[in-house]
């Protein structure tokens, strides 16, 4: 039996060296809520958030179709130097290829992101969910990480 504890995936684009009080990560831990926590940062290429995005994928989608409803948080805070529209281009091939099963998972995608191309990354990741049916949820710098962890968990406790 799968717990609630792997319900929620934490695909984050910014730097988490540790998991401080009020990181994104210790507020959901706190909660019993995070199943993985994966962090990618250093301005990563297409082809490395791409192949890094599949496994976390892989992952996340595992056990698809048991009933339960699972939530995918990508991004993090504002970055400095990173890309962030070359970025989400391969985090975004790789929930293409795998939006059958993320569906099937009952998976929302919740992206939350700011910094150099921010605006185009996250229109890239809004056409991603117009086109593929995913249900995914875009928020700015605007918004805050404890805020779009707290949608996540209301998503998979609804």
């Amino acid at each position: 039996m799968r717990s609630e504890v792997s319900s929620i995936y934490l695909f984050s684009l910014l730097l988490f060296p540790h998991l401080t009080a009020t990181s994104p990560s210790s507020f959901l831990l706190k909660r019993k809520q995070l199943g993985n926590y994966a962090e990618y940062s250093g301005a990563p290429n297409e082809a490395e958030t791409y192949e890094y995005a599949k496994k976390v994928l892989s992952v996340a989608t595992a056990g698809a179709g048991d009933g339960k409803k699972r939530a995918l948080v990508v991004g993090g805070g504002i970055a400095n130097f990173t890309d962030v529209a070359a970025t989400f281009k391969g985090i975004i091939r790789a929930l293409e290829g795998a939006a059958e099963s993320l569906q099937k998972a009952q998976m929302k995608v919740l992206v939350r992101r700011g910094g150099p191309n921010y605006k185009a990354g996250l229109e890239a990741m809004r056409q991603l969910g117009k086109r593929s049916g995913l249900d995914v949820e875009v928020y700015g710098p605007e918004a805050t990480m404890t805020g779009i962890c707290a949608r996540a968990i209301e998503w998979v406790k609804a």
